[in-house]
């Protein structure tokens, strides 16, 4: 009788008090400090990479702007594709404040050749060169390409995995992409 005395006064005080801590109150806010709302933001690792003209260009660099970064190679067919759509937008965002930034993973043998096709080719943007000897792949989570990312305008990480250039669908410019841009320039 003890025993079930003690469960019978014990058992209500420990639910109560497992449901206190449980419940939320609606309604309330907490209050953040801008350091505090900053530490939930991932910010971009800064890199540096020589540029088609030969001059070093760094993420800090580039800051102020909204950047749409296509991390691409010459050999890679799916990062072929995407160029005219790529063209395309940067001709459609051209009087904007977002830069369009490609990055080459090329191997070192065939940096000439990088520097053939964006001549040829006529891309346009920030064109740099990678390599693959580099951080960038383990700090941008790069396993394959075409990989497409968009940086905030203080260099926050807004979309690791942002969309292509190309609607796989219609083969023209993806509107989702488009719609992301104009929200961007919205604010």
């Amino acid at each position: 009788m003890k025993k079930t005395f003690s469960l019978f006064i014990i058992l209500p005080i420990l639910i109560l008090s497992c449901k206190k801590e449980n419940t939320v109150e609606i309604g309330t806010v907490t209050e953040r400090t801008p350091e505090e709302l900053a530490s939930f933001v991932e910010y971009a690792a800064e890199f540096r990479f020589n540029s088609i003209q030969g001059e070093s260009v760094s993420l800090s660099d580039l800051k102020g702007k909204y950047l749409y970064v296509d991390v691409w190679a010459t050999w890679c067919r799916p990062c072929l594709q995407q160029l005219p759509a790529m063209k395309e937008l940067e001709e459609k965002f051209r009087d904007t404040n977002i830069e369009f930034v490609s990055i080459s993973v090329d191997r070192e043998r065939d940096k000439e050749k990088w520097r053939k096709m964006v001549s040829d080719q006529q891309m346009r943007g920030v064109q740099l060169y990678a390599g693959t000897q580099t951080s960038f792949h383990q700090d941008y989570q790069v396993s394959t390409i075409p990989k497409f990312l968009i940086i905030g305008k203080d260099g926050e990480i807004i979309d690791k995995n942002a969309p292509r250039p190309m609607d796989h669908r219609t083969g023209g410019i993806n509107q989702e992409l488009v719609s992301v841009f104009e929200d961007l320039l919205k604010n």
